[in-house]
């Protein structure tokens, strides 16, 4: 009796000694969820700006590919539950917020976002002053000084085992530096087409990302 209590008592302490070490050393969790130190602050989530698909796959200009930009922007917000983060505002909001205020916005579904689809960009590298332009038209009306971009979706068919897969490049700015502070490709499972149940991976994978899920 006196051996097992012993041995319970040591597993314990083990387990707190291990929930110490975690709680005291945060490099893990902000490993797996580097955007969970911004849930805090001011955040304007953007509207996905294209989609690239594979040719042999569909058009990226086709009605499938509209379709599918605006469910996933519905889907980023749905993954963020009931109680998103106080200051973060999503894109369905900002696209009603432009559409009231034509004229003194810039479109936040066309943004310049040429070079951040080309390569994924690095920590502290600066956006183009066009796109820097736009982002601070987009946000005049918030109290947000970062932006997250989703940049694009790519649905392509890979060639040895066929499989489709779609991934979304995302990119953390700060407004008001112009700089680029966290970008990733997320990749969601396999996805026969561009559709919710694709939109829905990819949006919880981006939840997960900002601990929220």
């Amino acid at each position: 009796m006196k051996k097992a209590l012993s041995f319970s008592v040591a597993l314990a302490a083990l387990f707190n000694a291990a929930c110490a070490g975690s709680a005291l050393n945060p490099a893990a969790r902000d490993e797996a969820e580097p955007l969970s130190a911004f849930t805090a602050r001011a955040v304007a989530v953007l509207p996905l700006q294209a989609v690239s698909e594979v040719p042999s796959v569909s058009n990226s200009r086709s009605e499938l590919a509209t379709a599918f930009r605006q469910t996933i922007d519905y889907e980023i917000r749905f993954a963020f539950g009931e109680s998103p983060p106080s200051r973060w505002i999503f894109a369905p909001a900002i696209v009603e917020s432009s559409r009231r205020n034509i004229g003194m916005s810039a479109d936040p579904a066309k943004l310049a976002i040429e070079g951040l689809d080309e390569k994924l960009p690095e920590p502290g590298e600066s956006i183009s002053e066009s796109l820097r332009t736009q982002v601070r038209q987009v946000i005049a009306l918030t109290d947000a000084r970062y932006v997250l971009l989703p940049v694009s979706v790519r649905f392509y068919e890979q060639r040895q085992s066929g499989v489709r897969r779609a991934t979304m490049r995302v990119v953390l700015i700060d407004a008001r530096l112009a700089q680029v502070r966290w970008a990733e490709d997320l990749t969601a499972e396999p996805a026969t087409q561009l559709n919710r149940a694709a939109a829905a991976a990819l949006a919880s994978r981006l939840a997960v990302m900002a601990g929220v899920r």
